[in-house]
C-alpha cells in the first residue's frame, strides 16, 4: 500500500488516449452512429437540461466483450458489464509502427518493445480523423495473436476501428484473442502519447446487457516531472 501511496503522491501528467464522441464520429458501416435529443431544456423548464443519447457501443474508443462475437446476448457471463477490470488498469507499453496499414506481425512489434508490461498499446498512425470511417487500417495476425499470448500480454489496444480487417467474415483475431484471454482496446488515439512505459486506466462501463462499452481511456505518466 505504501508503494501505491507513494506512486500516487507524485506528480504526473494525464494523456487522454480517447477519441471524442460527437454527431460527426464516423462508426461501422451500417452501425448507429451518435445522436442525442434534448428531453428537457433549461431554456423551456428554468431547471435543469436533459438529454437522450442513441449510439452504438462500439462508436469511439471502446471494449468488445465475448459476446460481441459468440453466444447469446441473454448472457449473464459475457456481457461487457460481467468482464474482469483488471487487465484494465495497470502498467502498459506504448509502441509506435506508424504509419502501418495491413495486418500486424510479430516481427513488426517486437523489435519496438522495451519493458515486459503486460498491456501493449499499438499506435499505427500518425493522425486520426474520428469523423471519417477508415476502410484500410492496421488489425492483428493470427501470428501476431499467439506471439502475444506466448508473451503473457493479457491487453493489447489499437488506434484502429478493429483488431480485425474490415471484410473479415471468420474474426480470426477476435476469436483468437478470446481463446487465449486476452482483452483488447479499439479505436485509441495515441497521438499526443510518447513511446513508453505508463499506467493504464480504462474500465468498460458496467453495461450488464451490452456486448461491448465506451471506455475514457487515460494514460498516467510520471516520466516527466
Amino acid at each position: 500500500m505504501n508503494g501505491i501511496h507513494d506512486l500516487l503522491s507524485k506528480p504526473f501528467r494525464i494523456v487522454d488516449i480517447s477519441q471524442p464522441i460527437k454527431s460527426d464520429s464516423a462508426c461501422f458501416p451500417g452501425d448507429t452512429p451518435f445522436s442525442r435529443e434534448v428531453t428537457v431544456s433549461h431554456q423551456e423548464s428554468q431547471v435543469i437540461n436533459l438529454t437522450a443519447l442513441t449510439m452504438s457501443p462500439h462508436v469511439g474508443t471502446h471494449v468488445d466483450a465475448p459476446v460481441h462475437v459468440r453466444g447469446s446476448m441473454d448472457s449473464n457471463t459475457e456481457t461487457v458489464g460481467s468482464m474482469s477490470l483488471d487487465p484494465f488498469v495497470g502498467l502498459v507499453e506504448v509502441i509506435d509502427i506508424a504509419p502501418f496499414v495491413g495486418a500486424i506481425k510479430p516481427e513488426h512489434i517486437e523489435g519496438h518493445l522495451k519493458t515486459n508490461a503486460t498491456r501493449l498499446l499499438i499506435r499505427t498512425s500518425h493522425q486520426i480523423r474520428y469523423q471519417v470511417f477508415e476502410d484500410s487500417y492496421a488489425f492483428l495476425s493470427t501470428e501476431v495473436v499467439d506471439w502475444l499470448y506466448k508473451r503473457g500480454t493479457r491487453l493489447v489496444g489499437l488506434d484502429s476501428p478493429s483488431v480485425d480487417d474490415t471484410q473479415s467474415k471468420t474474426l480470426c483475431a477476435h476469436h483468437g484473442l478470446l481463446a487465449r484471454d486476452i482483452f483488447w482496446l479499439e479505436n485509441l488515439d495515441l497521438t499526443a502519447a510518447s513511446c513508453g512505459e505508463y499506467f493504464l486506466v480504462a474500465a468498460p462501463l458496467k453495461f450488464m446487457e451490452l456486448e461491448a462499452s465506451p471506455v475514457r481511456a487515460l494514460l498516467l505518466d510520471w516520466s516527466t516531472h
